[in-house]
């Protein structure tokens, strides 16, 4: 007689799985109710949206639409990456850190962009960040004295790219001098820089935009600052190793004898 053999079912292990994982669920779903009702455990549901690293208008923006998302959503399922690029989809929103709190809180952390900029064109004047991203544009709520740069010629994408980078590096290291700039250019000598109380331009280094700052800074407190003449100055030059070269006012000129 011929052997009877039962065909193999290639199903029956993924329907076991199945049924296994329902039956988890199910008394995992079943505990969590017990609990909540009647031991008093919390659900991990959001009930609470906090955000820090921002203020004002920007912090209820971001509270808003954050809480849109994800409030009564599962705490630990919640879909946080939607949420991180539906945030660092802002222009001013350079990074987002999302922590999940148990049992019921949802915190995040914003990174702003910081603008080291005001760039002056015939639509408005706008903040520039210093990664280069223009920001919104300048209001009462984000009015700081920052350098401006209104040069036309100096807004090309390659010069307003060196003028950030000149922003940022003279923020970081020579933030006294940063802080007195009123204007930023860029030209073929490199960055130039003007101060409040002196209307001769700095021409600062290509390579090293801070080279010789502080000689600058002494200088100008020791002796320029003082001198009746100021006004008259044709240029500061920062690029000279140590030393600090000073365009002195042009001769007045020869006096023309009037015709007989």
């Amino acid at each position: 007689m011929l052997p009877r053999t039962r065909p193999k079912r290639i199903w029956l292990p993924w329907a076991r799985a199945g049924i296994t994982l329902a039956v988890i669920g199910f008394a995992g779903w079943g505990l969590m109710e017990l609990g909540t009702r009647y031991l008093g455990l919390q659900k991990l549901i959001i009930e609470q949206v906090n955000v820090s690293g921002c203020r004002g208008e920007r912090q209820a923006e971001i509270q808003k639409l954050a809480e849109g998302l994800v409030l009564g959503k599962p705490l630990f399922w919640v879909d946080a990456e939607e949420l991180r690029t539906r945030i660092e989809a802002k222009r001013w929103v350079r990074g987002l850190q999302i922590r999940k709190d148990p049992p019921d809180r949802l915190s995040l952390a914003i990174e702003e962009r910081r603008p080291v900029l005001w760039l002056v064109r015939a639509n408005g004047v706008f903040l520039v960040s210093d990664d280069g991203v223009l920001l919104d544009r300048v209001n009462q709520s984000n009015l700081n004295p920052i350098p401006i740069v209104v040069d036309p010629a100096s807004q090309t994408d390659h010069g307003l790219a060196r003028l950030v980078s000149t922003a940022r590096t003279l923020r970081e290291k020579q933030q006294g001098f940063y802080e007195r700039i009123t204007e930023l250019r860029d030209s073929s000598k490199g960055p130039v820089a003007y101060i409040e109380g002196l209307p001769a331009p700095i021409y600062l280094s290509k390579q090293d935009v801070t080279k010789n700052v502080p000689n600058f800074q002494g200088l100008f407190v020791d002796r320029l600052s003082q001198r009746p003449d100021l006004a008259r100055l044709r240029y500061i030059d920062l690029r000279w190793d140590d030393e600090v070269a000073v365009g002195e006012p042009e001769d007045a000129p020869a006096p023309v004898k009037s015709p007989r």
